[in-house]
């Protein structure tokens, strides 16, 4: 046995050699260097280098106090990303409050009032482009109002007047349930232009919290009788119990992320809370505290970059906390990867960072192949239709491409690592589409013939259409399953920020890129982990990272390109991007790879 520490340390190492192996089934590694591969948070190996024995853990997650909003109010509605949250209507003992207050990251500024001010109201969406409904005025009122960045204007109403309930979603595809008159099991699902009776919730409720979209959501916490630690997921047609609370609440916690990583912070037990609980998709677990025990208040953001505000202390309150998460995962940086043989643009790109492929594109030989090691790139043999701008995904030894330009096509072919075949077209010809999932399940999204919200998917032999995007869209950028996919940014027309997710049924708009771009690259390893990169106009350097809920700006290219179309491969933690456009008509050869390292703790007492 190896003994590195003395003392408690040496007994403590004991212990873990002694029993990690009864525990978890195996031994602890001995190995030269940190590994890059640890089976995720627990495992545990020994550094021979540096005679130290190491683990996978999270970031530590923490609460910090924000900019303060300019009207205390509590029973308010509110979401957004924690630099571009809003919080609209609630009350203070005054009376009910109709403002809308704008949050940038640091402070809140008013804008547009509701029209129809309203406490125990739900809101969902985005700065500019809000859903508020139900809520209390004189009685429980089932008004529905959209806010475009400027005004509130009243649409299609609920179906059943109600207060206090949980939701979820967005402005075009929005969530409610539970509620009151009487405490309600009923849920509405928005479509953008009227309100559909969905599935009941198993146990009726109000002054719960929900966050998600509205075909993958959590309901949680509410009342009577008490407080509850009941929690539910909803599906898009029927909602399941799933793993409850530690600490019943009720009042409103600040729920927010989504329905397989949330966080749920304060409400009462009865007693007003600070207790901040996070959920995996599985389980519950209890993190940081509020710094502010608080009830009635907003909630919007990630699990790992999200915000509470305003409610009640218990007098009304406008103070905001900011939640900061880290992940297993640790920071991503860029390196230099081997320059590409052939200079181009918007090629067909798929595989890993470590066996990537691009294919045809804009370059001097429109319809070479290249395929990358990890180091460098060798040519391969050409595609059959030489042409760009196109869809693609799969594996070096696996892919298959579909569509493009020069004229725009319906031609799909498949590649074995060593020979492309022509194989069933498309059934509707077009280019600037982009591809995501694998060479015998993959979906191609959007294009150009004219601008489509057509999505394909593709069973191995054969293109079938599938559920469309939400919005017409062409040059974004894609990736995940067919069950977990992402489309991202591209134009609308007008570039844009707009991201779409998928769940292996219907596509629905979360929260937009904070930089709108178009022509960029971009690799996802489902519908919560993606990154996006590069773009224009201009030549952007600029990257973004997904969790699931909202972006952040990470490390930049050290070269900002567009003109990527599908040049990129790769997941979320590790992938790669080829070619593109450096400036003016240039095309470039720089490869550069994206690798996010995990979190690692040296263990010693």
């Amino acid at each position: 046995m190896d003994r590195t520490c003395s003392g408690s340390s040496n007994i403590y190492i004991e212990l873990i050699m002694t029993d990690y192996k009864a525990i978890h089934g195996k031994n602890i590694l001995h190995v030269a260097s940190d590994l890059d591969n640890a089976e995720g948070e627990g495992q545990i190996w020994f550094n021979t280098t540096s005679s130290d024995y190491k683990t996978i853990t999270k970031a530590a997650g923490a609460w910090a106090t924000g900019g303060t909003g300019n009207t205390a109010r509590q029973e308010l509605g509110g979401d957004g990303p924690q630099t571009a949250a809003f919080a609209v209507s609630g009350k203070t003992p005054g009376g009910i409050k109709d403002e809308n207050e704008h949050y940038d990251g640091s402070s809140w500024t008013e804008v547009g009032d509701i029209t129809t001010g309203r406490d125990g109201i739900s809101a969902v969406g985005t700065q500019t482009a809000s859903l508020a409904a139900g809520g209390y005025n004189g009685g429980n009122k089932n008004l529905s109002e959209e806010f475009n960045g400027t005004a509130w204007t009243e649409g299609s109403n609920l179906n059943t007047i109600s207060t206090a309930m949980g939701d979820s979603g967005t402005q075009t595809a929005a969530l409610v349930f539970g509620g009151l008159d009487a405490p309600k099991a009923l849920t509405e699902s928005y479509d953008g232009s009227s309100w559909t009776e969905v599935g009941d919730l198993n146990t009726a409720r109000y002054n719960l919290s929900g966050c998600g979209t509205s075909t993958a959501t959590l309901a949680t916490g509410g009342t009577p009788p008490g407080q509850l630690a009941l929690n539910e997921s909803f599906n898009g047609t029927a909602w399941t119990e799933v793993g409850d609370l530690n600490t019943a609440r009720a009042n409103t916690a600040a729920e927010f992320g989504t329905a397989t990583s949330a966080i749920f912070a304060g409400g009462t037990e009865p007693a007003i809370t600070a207790k901040t609980e996070q959920w995996d998709g599985s389980s519950w677990a209890e993190v940081g505290d509020l710094a502010t025990a608080m009830r009635l208040l907003m909630g919007g953001g990630s699990a790992s970059a999200g915000i509470a505000a305003f409610g009640s202390a218990p007098a009304s309150s406008a103070v905001t906390q900011e939640w900061d998460f880290g992940s297993t995962l640790g920071a991503g940086a860029w390196a230099s990867g081997g320059a590409m043989s052939t200079a181009s643009t918007n090629r067909y790109g798929f595989g890993t960072q470590t066996a990537a492929g691009m294919a045809a594109g804009d370059a001097n030989d429109p319809g070479a192949t290249e395929l990358y090691d990890g180091s460098s790139w060798t040519t391969g043999n050409a595609v059959t239709s030489a042409r760009a701008n196109g869809s693609s995904c799969g594996t070096q030894t696996a892919a298959i491409m579909a569509g493009g330009e020069g004229p725009e096509t319906a031609n799909s072919e498949t590649f074995d690592g060593t020979n492309w075949t022509e194989g069933a077209n498309l059934n509707t010809a077009r280019a600037k589409n982009r591809g995501l999932g694998t060479s015998t399940a993959s979906l191609s999204c959007g294009g150009v013939t004219p601008r489509v919200a057509i999505v394909e998917e593709w069973n191995g032999s054969s293109w079938t259409e599938g559920p469309d995007l939400q919005t017409a869209t062409t040059t974004g950028a894609a990736g995940g399953t067919v069950a977990a996919g992402l489309y991202y940014g591209g134009e609308i027309p007008g570039v844009t920020g707009q991201t779409e997710s998928y769940n292996g049924t219907a596509w629905s708009e979360v929260s937009d890129m904070n930089t709108a771009r178009t022509y960029l690259g971009g690799f996802a390893t489902n519908n919560a982990n993606a990154i996006a990169a590069g773009g224009g106009p201009p030549y952007r350097a600029i990257v973004e990272s997904w969790d699931g809920s909202s972006w952040t700006e990470v490390a930049d290219l050290s070269t900002g390109r567009e003109g990527l179309g599908n040049s990129s491969a790769g997941t979320a933690s590790a992938g790669l991007i080829a070619g593109g456009q450096t400036s003016g008509p240039t095309k470039g050869t720089i490869t550069e790879e994206w690798t996010v390292g995990q979190n690692i703790k040296i263990i010693t007492d």
